[in-house]
């Protein structure tokens, strides 16, 4: 494991408030030196006493001491070492198993889910947390994929999508989609004119935030005051072989790293993520949104770049794993793998098992009408957000107005067909899976 500067920052605080604790307790800190050392999958601190000084030795290795140094370090493990000499060992730090492949587990209305960390925990964002993303990593580590989970999610979402494909690899499976706002970018120009439809969208905006009441700073307020007609979805850019692009289009001072720089502060009060990434970045591009930006990195070659993002420890990273990245926001994880052929179906999982029997009931008992008082029940929402989920549905077409009566929605022949074809793929997927343990196969190196 790397020992980073929050080891270091951590040291200085435990050396300090083990010499007040002795201290306290009427003893003498005697230390001849502090060590900062990593072993394999732990990083830790030594304090060496000089025993030669030492008076009464037994109250130094008194357990209720231990259990006294341990709190006042905000519960960090420590450990006596009297081999050779008399040592506090604290643990800083320690890195368990972390799985080598999982699988994207589904999607998760309004939040974004990009892997697991090496905690166990679930690394992602709700989507107005989310800002925007610098990827980094070589050809075959990761990259795409997590370019595709995103896309994928955003889809599900109801977002839609500006993409820039340059070297036609990562997304050809969207071609078409309907979640497209303009067709994939395939060469610097094009991507460049994605950038300047996303500033006009902005614009456009702009201009319909400051004609509702409520003053709205966010996407959510505005579409929670809008007319029907006008709310809004949330836009996600994604621009692919982004350091090839501005190398060809001006670098970092061009008219696009511009544009891009621009939509990058501008975009997050409206409901814009923008997605960056590239094999490599150079440092002028890199510093003109360092400052905008949360960095994912994979493997990388590029010690400079990994340490300008925030990164630095990417460059440790196997090759034997991809999909392990190092984020300056998230730290050590595992990105989710998501399929080529399951982003092709342009489909995501987007109604939950509540919902699915919500729509059941609303076909069989209430002539496929669908009211607010029954999401709200249904599914457990308060007032508020079942209007805002009711609203949510209207705005992807799944339920219309009813014409003689403003308060009655009835759900639609996509809604009906989407949600046969998740119960149908839902179904298949447990008999493909059952009895069957995936992923039992653990890798048990950290780079952090």
């Amino acid at each position: 494991m790397t020992i980073l500067k929050k080891h270091v920052d951590k040291s200085v605080s435990i050396a300090n408030r083990t010499n007040r604790t002795l201290l306290q307790r009427g003893l003498e800190p005697r230390f001849t030196e502090w060590t900062l050392t990593a072993d394999g999958d732990l990083v830790l601190l030594f304090g060496v006493l000089d025993v030669r000084r030492l008076q009464k030795m037994e109250r130094y290795t008194d357990r209720n001491l231990l259990h006294q140094l341990s709190t006042v370090c905000n519960g960090v493990p420590i450990a006596i070492s009297n081999t050779n000499g008399l040592r506090y060992a604290f643990i800083l730090d320690h890195c368990p198993a972390i799985p080598a492949t999982v699988d994207f587990p589904g999607f998760e209305r309004g939040k974004v889910r990009l892997g697991l960390d090496y905690k166990g925990n679930e690394v992602g964002a709700a989507w107005d947390r989310l800002g925007h993303l610098l990827i980094g990593g070589q050809t075959g580590m990761g990259k795409s994929n997590l370019l595709r989970l995103l896309a994928y999610q955003g889809i599900g979402e109801g977002s839609a999508l500006l993409l820039a494909d340059i070297d036609g690899r990562t997304f050809p499976m969207l071609a078409g989609n309907p979640a497209l706002m303009e067709p994939i970018a395939s060469t610097p120009d094009e991507a460049h004119e994605l950038v300047k439809r996303a500033l006009a969208e902005i614009d456009r905006r702009t201009a319909l935030y400051s004609v509702v009441d409520g003053y709205p700073e966010t996407l959510d307020e505005y579409n929670d005051v809008a007319h029907d007609g006008d709310r809004l979805p949330r836009l996600l850019v994604i621009l692919d072989e982004f350091n090839a692009t501005a190398c060809a289009l001006g670098g970092a001072k061009g008219h696009f790293c511009n544009d891009v720089s621009a939509l990058t502060w501008r975009g997050r009060k409206f409901g814009v993520n923008v997605i960056v990434a590239a094999q490599d970045f150079e440092k002028a591009i890199v510093g003109r949104m360092r400052d905008q930006v949360d960095a994912v990195c994979f493997r990388v070659r590029s010690y400079a770049l990994a340490r300008a993002v925030g990164c630095a420890s990417a460059v440790n990273i196997p090759s034997k794993f991809p999909g392990r990245a190092v984020s300056s926001r998230w730290g050590v994880m595992q990105t989710y793998y998501i399929s080529k052929g399951e982003l092709a179906t342009g489909t995501p999982s987007v109604l939950s098992q509540a919902e699915l029997a919500l729509i059941k009931w609303a076909q069989i008992e209430n002539d496929s009408y669908l009211p607010i008082v029954a999401i709200r029940d249904r599914l457990g929402l308060s007032q508020r957000r079942a209007r805002a989920r009711a609203r949510d549905w209207e705005r992807r077409g799944w339920l219309v107005k009813d014409a003689n009566s403003h308060n009655r929605r009835k759900i639609t022949s996509d809604l009906a067909l989407l949600a046969d074809k998740v119960k149908t793929a839902q179904t298949a997927q447990t008999r493909c899976t059952n009895g069957q343990t995936p992923h039992d196969g653990l890798d048990k190196r950290c780079t952090n």
